[in-house]
């Protein structure tokens, strides 16, 4: 089985998570992966590969010198359906229309990104569900460098340290990450797009859950008693800065972004998600959130409004700083391959931003895919293998 074939297997298995199940894994059927990437590791001879209770994947490959970990997350992202993928592969794209199912299409009117990829084979989905990947392009992409070795074993290399982790679109990758099994010195995710960018600094970010309880009565005897929850929401939504959303920034600007309101007159729920760069910009944002509660409630004194807030990830640039070999040897790995690396600023979340934190420097990588998340995913062919090339290179 080629690089190609192997991507190819894990984004057939249908992975994608879940935030209302409150287990871990989210979803059973992330195992289903789990178990299939076990037995190809056992394969290529790293002979403690297993997944524990919780559905991550560990194991150790021996080598000489330091121990570096390499990290890419089974999971696929919750809004669009992961199941049934069918990948089409594009050989030799020449920059013209690429029709999907459903009428939907794919230029570079729409998706300026795909001028940079003409010449190159791309592999799309048909349209009616994303392609998976982000992440499992990065776990092929680890799965075809422990290949390498395999195959070559007078190569010399560090010693290794592999964990596939479960629930990172929600989250939870990190929440029951083992460090000692881990046990590196520092780590990489491999968890991004453009394969020359270093990715060393993320947004904070920061989940709330907020719940307004109106008072409901029969809207003909409303008067001066109605008080309708889906209004309360509304009011709070108004009184955010109109300007900060997702549309709204860019590069290192933070937002607020309305993730679901659900409910009734009687009672509504709001689910958002807050993101900034720095400490300050965030606990400024926390502190507008919580403002803009309290004029509901000042305007609405018969209502009840709670509120919860869930720290979800911080930004690993200070963590990451503190141990710049980590980079550095993924900057020289990046050159040997001809690449010209830069640092890049993730606008998102990872796992390594919360191992980082936690003590285990894990710069992201990328993958050589692009528009996650949705139908018009696609991964670079040559991309792709040349980002094994350079994760070969990290660990010799």
């Amino acid at each position: 089985m080629n690089n190609l074939e192997r991507f190819i297997r894990y984004v057939k298995i249908d992975t994608q998570s879940d935030d209302t199940t409150g287990t871990t894994p989210s979803t059973e059927k992330q195992k289903v992966l789990g178990e299939l990437l076990v037995n190809e590791l056992l394969e290529l001879g790293l002979s403690d590969a297993h997944m524990d209770k919780y559905g991550y994947v560990y194991a150790h490959l021996k080598g000489k010198g330091s121990r570096i970990g390499l990290n890419a997350h089974m999971d696929t992202a919750l809004e669009v359906t992961g199941k049934d993928v069918k990948p089409h592969l594009i050989k030799n794209y020449l920059g013209g229309t690429i029709k999907l199912a459903n009428g939907l299409e794919m230029d570079t009117e729409k998706f300026p990104i795909l001028k940079e990829h003409i010449g190159h084979d791309l592999v799309v989905t048909d349209g009616n569900t994303l392609l998976g990947a982000d992440d499992k392009a990065g776990i092929a992409i680890i799965m075809g460098a422990l290949q390498y070795f395999h195959d070559n074993p007078k190569v010399k290399h560090s010693n290794i340290s592999v964990c596939f982790t479960v629930d990172e679109e929600i989250g939870e990758g990190p929440n029951h990450f083992d460090y000692k099994k881990m046990h590196a010195k520092y780590a990489y995710t491999i968890d991004g797009s453009s394969i020359d960018k270093i990715e060393a600094e993320n947004f904070n970010a920061i989940g709330a859950t907020i719940t307004f309880k109106g008072v409901s009565i029969h809207p003909g005897e409303g008067k001066g008693k109605l008080v309708n929850a889906l209004n309360l929401a509304s009011e709070f939504v108004n009184l955010l800065p109109a300007n900060e959303t997702p549309f709204d920034s860019e590069n290192k600007e933070g937002f607020f972004h309305l993730n679901t309101i659900e409910g009734n007159s009687e009672v509504a729920t709001l689910k958002m998600i807050i993101r900034d760069f720095k400490d300050k910009g965030m606990e400024r944002r926390v502190q507008l959130v919580k403002d803009a509660i309290k004029k509901v409630k000042e305007a609405h004194p018969t209502a009840e409004v709670t509120h919860k807030f869930k720290n979800q990830y911080y930004n690993m640039k200070k963590y990451v700083d503190r141990k710049p070999m980590a980079v550095r040897r993924a900057k020289n790995a990046l050159k040997k391959n001809g690449l010209e690396p830069s640092l890049g600023a993730i606008r998102g979340g990872t796992d390594g931003a919360t191992f980082s934190k936690n003590g285990l420097a894990t710069p992201n990588l990328g993958t050589g895919s692009y528009n996650h998340h949705g139908r018009f995913e696609f991964l670079d062919v040559q991309e792709f293998e040349k980002m094994i090339d350079v994760v070969i290179d990290i660990v010799k």
